[in-house]
């Protein structure tokens, strides 16, 4: 393998924040090559090709008329097992989730994407299932939304929820990284779960960070959203993520029929708060609490003092996270699982040229760089130590209640064309909304979003269910009674 020069070797170190002095230069290069021999000899083994031979998985854009709302980036038609729990469903798969043989949205947002050679984790588990992938769901906040399409149907994972609210797919694939399944499928007045973080495998995902990404249904129905999560759930040794034992899938459509008589449901407190809510979504919940104690609940209010904190801890997290993704390839540190080869990006903050990063991300990255030279990662480490105390808080309130209800967004949908902050609302106030989602990425809780009633502009508000890690069972009991008695069930 050919080595650096002595030149390049400098520059290197110079770019590490590191003075390579002329009389180390000769040790250190003797060094690098010895490591590059050993990389060399890594290059001659042979890794068990997973790669998938993509004949019969045609795609096409959507032609005029048949995605009325920008929902879909393809229409394909990927056909699954003969049988299975999802025979028969029609599912959409979100742009940044592998299908092999079909382009995935591009990390820059751009028109050219990378063509995964094997499908993730996930898309295998709904074929062997039974489903056919009819769409990739496209991604972003300009997707119109059905129940109005004077509003934006969400962001990022609107693709999925629309195309689930207008009836083109039965199901659908979202991510979730701070609040993307569960703000379309709420803006769209359908279910959307975000699982305990490590539940369902994310390999095959295009990643933000391995601590904060998951894969999740999105459905019209809590019951269907449970038996898609049977499917879903459960370890697998390519995944990324990491968790303490490895996560086993169970029925969770166990407890559907048990109602909630005597069940403890915690209102966190701070969510209602009428300075971040507007009335409407207030009254809204309201109805949603009366609806709970009439179905036997047993409701208190609880508090998470750090709750108003948490849009800035995700946003921190965020920026460190997405950096070392980007400087590792697009396939981050601490990755224990498989790499995709055909995936891997270009490194550094531009990604080396093929994509470049969104001006968010680009700004995250040169944020994080900044840090890291001048206060040696001391910003990292105060958002890591907070965001641990935020998930004892939210942990410890499990010692007296069974589940935490929260609005899943203090308002109604944001209006297409209608900048971020406008209505009065400071950049602040807008913002933080995100506290509603992203405080439960940060803990790694799993939280569903079930449609409520009738809120600002007369659109359908949404309630969050949050319970204990690993007890979806729980959270998908007290969705299903609340979806059925909200619609006379």
């Amino acid at each position: 393998m050919l080595g650096p020069t002595r030149r390049q070797l400098a520059d290197y170190a110079a770019r590490l924040g590191v003075r390579l002095r002329e009389d180390r230069v000769d040790d250190e290069h003797r060094r690098v090559a010895e490591l590059l021999d050993v990389f060399a000899q890594l290059q001659r083994l042979d890794v068990p090709d997973l790669s998938i031979r993509p004949e019969g998985r045609p795609f096409r854009k959507p032609e005029p008329g048949e995605d009325d709302y920008g929902a879909v980036s393809w229409v394909c038609e990927v056909s699954g097992a003969s049988s299975g729990a999802l025979h028969g469903l029609r599912v959409g798969v979100k742009d940044n989730i592998a299908v092999a043989g079909i382009p995935m949205a591009p990390p820059d947002g751009g028109a050219d994407g990378p063509v995964p050679a094997e499908d993730a984790v996930v898309v295998e588990r709904i074929l062997d299932a039974g489903a056919t992938i009819t769409a990739k769901t496209a991604l972003g906040t300009r997707i119109r939304n059905p129940l109005d399409p004077a509003f934006s149907a969400g962001g990022s994972s609107s693709g999925s929820a629309v195309a689930v609210a207008s009836g083109l797919v039965d199901a659908a694939l979202g991510v979730d990284q701070g609040g993307s399944i569960r703000v379309p499928a709420a803006w769209c007045a359908i279910v959307g779960m975000k699982a305990t973080h490590g539940l369902v495998p994310s390999y095959g995902l295009t990643y933000w960070d391995h601590t904060l990404d998951h894969i999740g249904p999105m459905t019209r129905r809590v019951a269907d959203n449970a038996v898609m999560l049977g499917v879903l759930a459960g370890g697998d040794s390519r995944d990324p993520q990491w968790v303490r034992a490895d996560p086993v899938a169970t029925d969770y459509t166990a407890f559907l029929g048990d109602g909630l008589h005597g069940l403890r449901v915690g209102v966190i407190a701070e969510s209602v708060d009428p300075d971040r809510c507007t009335s409407r979504s207030l009254d809204a919940f309201k109805q949603a609490q009366k609806v709970l104690i009439g179905l036997g609940a047993l409701v208190t209010h609880v508090s998470v003092p750090w709750w108003r904190h948490g849009y800035a801890m995700w946003r921190a997290s965020l920026a460190m996270g997405l950096t070392g993704m980007t400087e590792w390839f697009g396939q981050g540190q601490g990755h224990l699982g498989r790499i995709d080869e055909s995936r891997l990006q270009p490194a550094g903050p531009d990604l080396g040229g093929r994509y470049s990063l969104p001006d968010e991300a680009l700004a995250m990255a040169l944020t994080a760089e900044h840090l890291r030279r001048s206060r040696l990662g001391e910003h990292y480490a105060r958002a890591q130590n907070l965001r641990w105390e935020l998930r004892r808080q939210v942990s410890s309130l499990f010692q007296d209640v069974d589940l935490l209800v929260a609005p899943t967004w203090p308002t109604g949908p944001d209006r297409l064309g209608v900048s971020e902050g406008s209505a009065g609302e400071s950049e602040d106030v807008a913002r933080s909304k995100m506290n509603w989602t992203s405080v439960f990425n940060l803990t790694g809780h799993p939280a569903l979003s079930v449609p409520g009633f009738p809120g600002d502009d007369q659109l359908p508000t949404s309630v969050q269910f949050v319970g204990r890690h690993f007890d979806e069972r729980a959270v998908y009991r007290a969705g299903h009674a609340f979806q059925n008695a909200v619609l006379g069930e």
